[in-house]
């Protein structure tokens, strides 16, 4: 397999989408900024989710980017364009 990108990883779509996905077979990569602690509090941060999966599946890597910041958005894509499979998006 190939790598997988999800935005929105520690969400609860996105979470569940790398769990799948890495028991697959693929290669994922994770987009995500935990916005949700921004907006609704500490109690609702992602980061907990974030840090279970990196501590699970070593074949995933998470990126603290915000899918706004364009720039950063298409290093990501060209940076794995040769071995790209497949996009979620799930970030909100």
């Amino acid at each position: 397999m190939g790598i997988a990108i999800v935005t929105g990883s520690g969400g609860l779509v996105g979470s569940e989408s790398v769990r799948h996905l890495v028991e697959a077979g693929w290669d994922v990569i994770g987009i995500e900024n935990d916005m949700r602690a921004h907006f609704f509090g500490p109690d609702a941060s992602t980061a907990r989710i974030t840090q279970e999966l990196v501590a699970a599946y070593p074949e995933f890597r998470t990126l603290d980017l915000d899918v706004r910041d364009a720039d950063g958005v298409e290093r990501v894509f060209a940076q794995n364009s040769k071995r790209l499979g497949l996009v979620i998006h799930a970030a909100a």
